[in-house]
């Protein structure tokens, strides 16, 4: 299928976010890690806000507050000044430079820059990058993906002074996309190393993001993987990234030093948990553990009780691009008609889709989802469904009218059979309310 766009002058009620804002993401699930975005200071504060009111959680970012005139005199003064105070004052283990669009349209050559910054001032340890991320491209989902790849370029680059590669065969690199939450990423971790493998997550956000209680205040990321797993990384034996947006980092893993790489476009549902599960199963040779068996029976189970609730019923759906494809696939095996899918911008994984895809806002949304039963978008989304009369699902990024969102699996069967539940909890309460209001009028 083809990837659609309607026809209008602006956006209204946009679904597209930010890539800074994925990049910072990306960086909360290192351990004492500082995104310093180069930028102005609106450029950090909506990421940060927007981050904190999805998780519930303090976020780690700084920023090197740029003026017009700083970037048209030396934009570079204000970011080695700004690394000047980070470095001194807290010290991180990893600091990432992130690029937006007033910096890249001045040209700032943030590679050299970083590069003679690191060599006047002898920094050794630690793990210093830079990523480009301007927003007139891509979304949240390519931000972070995009950090994930020059995190992993300098790790490569720091570890090719060490010799030649050892390789733990047990050991796997899991690389979860942006729109698992930290629920999802733990559900698989413990789903890798039921079949006894060691797993790195990289990044972790199962360990930063996941609301646990710390006393005290910093400044910087706490929780994540820490500096010397990510390093010790590079001697998996296996990569597995999840989402379409993660294969690259994978391949330049690969192209780099050699480390095979698999990638799910999904982990969403029956037939994208098989596939996980088989593969582990012949990578290892063990067995199927026992409760992804009866985690199996407990789906079907759930889909079998709800098919008469689903059966007629109709779905619009507006996520990232990785996120539409995972739930796409499983609305497929609930056999709902969707009625739209709609996606803040194109990618190979949603172009190759067989259903006909929409890259737009949720204005569209709401143009070309008319009828629909079930709206499943983030928080923006909330009056669109009800302008609609769609019962509504909250999904994606951000959400904020629900509590423990950033907690809730999706992945695995596990996480198909909570969301056919709760979207079937939301229809039926739907219809509840539709008699409740004609016994009203009669």
């Amino acid at each position: 299928m083809t990837v659609n766009r309607r026809q209008k002058p602006v956006s209204v009620n946009p679904l597209k976010i930010g890539q800074s804002l994925g990049a910072v993401m990306a960086l909360q699930g290192c351990y004492r890690a500082m995104p310093l975005i180069h930028g102005s200071q609106g450029c950090s504060a909506f990421p940060k806000a927007l981050l904190t009111r999805h998780f519930r959680e303090p976020i780690a970012v700084q920023t090197s507050a740029l003026q017009e005139m700083d970037v048209i005199f030396d934009a570079n003064r204000n970011l080695e000044e700004a690394l000047n105070l980070v470095l001194s004052k807290h010290r991180p283990d990893i600091i990432g430079i992130i690029g937006t669009e007033l910096t890249d349209v001045a040209g700032v050559d943030y590679q050299n820059m970083l590069k003679t910054y690191k060599r006047e001032r002898n920094m050794r340890g630690g793990l210093a990058f830079s990523v480009v991320v301007p927003d007139f491209r891509g979304s949240l989902e390519s931000g972070f993906s995009s950090t994930v790849e020059a995190m992993i370029d300098e790790m490569i680059q720091q570890a090719g002074h060490r010799g030649a590669r050892s390789v733990k065969p047990r050991q796997i690199t899991l690389l979860p996309g942006s729109f698992l939450t930290p629920a999802d990423v733990m559900e698989l971790k413990e789903m890798i190393s039921s079949f006894g493998f060691e797993v790195i997550a990289l990044p972790d956000i199962s360990t930063s993001l996941s609301g646990h209680l710390l006393t005290g205040f910093s400044p910087l990321t706490r929780g994540g993987v820490p500096l010397d797993s990510m390093l010790q990384s590079l001697q998996s034996g296996l990569t597995l990234a999840v989402g379409g947006s993660m294969e690259r980092p994978a391949r330049r893993l690969h192209n780099a030093i050699g480390t095979p790489y698999k990638v799910f476009a999904g982990a969403m549902g029956l037939g994208a948990a098989d596939e996980m599960l088989h593969f582990l199963h012949q990578i290892s040779g063990e067995p199927v553990p026992l409760r992804y068996c009866w985690q199996r029976e407990n789906l079907l189970d759930s889909m079998l009780d709800a098919h008469f609730q689903f059966a007629g019923m109709s779905v619009l759906t507006a996520l990232e691009p990785d996120h539409l494809y995972s739930v796409s696939g499983w609305l497929e095996e609930l056999g709902v008609e969707q009625k739209a899918l709609i996606t803040s911008y194109e990618t190979p994984l949603v172009a190759g889709m067989e259903r006909e895809v929409w890259v737009g806002d949720l204005d569209d949304a709401e143009v070309l989802g008319k009828g629909a039963d079930l709206w499943i978008s983030n928080s923006h989304g909330i009056a669109g469904a009800e302008r609609i009369g769609a019962a509504f699902m909250s999904a994606g990024f951000p959400v904020w009218n629900e509590f423990g969102v950033y907690m809730s699996v999706s992945v695995g069967y596990r996480g198909a059979m909570e969301w056919s539940n709760k979207a079937g909890n939301l229809l039926m309460r739907r219809e509840e309310e539709h008699r409740e209001s004609s016994v009203r009028h009669r």
